[in-house]
């Protein structure tokens, strides 16, 4: 169990991400970021690899290139027209997917720009998250869309999505446990296995054959 406040927070989602991010890219690699506008997550990623592409909706997030990164203006339903296809080693996408009007059509673009053998990792809400479920016990539930939320999803969604898609081999892991955001974290990184519908997150393993 980790406990942690103010500037001292550490994201549990992000850091898992990154962790399989490691596991699967080597120096020699393309690496695909989309929503690319946090540097310093960018210059982490592109440490490991031999370039990056980070993608970016809006022209006001997109950054100035470094280095071995280079960014383009693009949207997930249209990669294919900024990242050519099947010349990407490995993708990352953090909390993007649940802003996208068609997420189906989002993943076969990534499926199209990934070479045979490549990997995508992404994360996203649990739409049915522990603390979720208690302020709807309050409130009713949360219709979508909401804020900038397409939708979330529920692990059900995510394998009808997944199925649907051109990806036939995936995985879902649910990812953090507790309290995770706000002035005060108290969370487990990973949820019990019989609890994991109430996981905060969902991370998606995405392997093209």
């Amino acid at each position: 169990m980790r406990i942690c406040w103010g500037a001292n927070k550490i994201n549990g989602d992000w850091e898992s991400l990154f962790q399989s991010y490691r596991s699967f890219v080597k120096p020699s690699h393309t690496v695909l970021e989309i929503g690319a506008s946090v540097v310093e997550r960018t210059r982490e990623i592109s440490r490991h690899c031999a370039r990056v592409i980070g993608v970016e909706l809006m022209p006001e997030r997109k950054p100035a290139d470094h280095g071995n990164i280079h960014y383009v203006l693009g949207n997930w339903e249209e990669l294919s027209s900024v990242v050519a296809p099947e010349s990407v080693d490995v993708a990352i996408s953090s909390h993007v997917i649940e802003h996208v009007p068609d997420d189906l059509k989002a993943l076969n673009e990534l499926h199209h720009v990934l070479k045979p053998g490549g990997v995508a990792v992404i994360n996203t809400p649990n739409r049915r998250r522990l603390t979720r479920r208690i302020v709807e016990l309050f409130t009713g539930e949360r219709k979508f869309p909401y804020w900038e939320h397409q939708r979330e999803y529920i692990e059900a969604d995510l394998q009808r999505l997944l199925a649907a898609s051109a990806f036939k081999r995936y995985e879902i892991i649910p990812l953090v446990f507790g309290l995770h955001g706000g002035p005060v974290f108290c969370y487990a990184r990973k949820a019990p296995r019989f609890l994991r519908g109430m996981a905060n997150y969902w991370e998606i393993h995405l392997f093209k054959d």
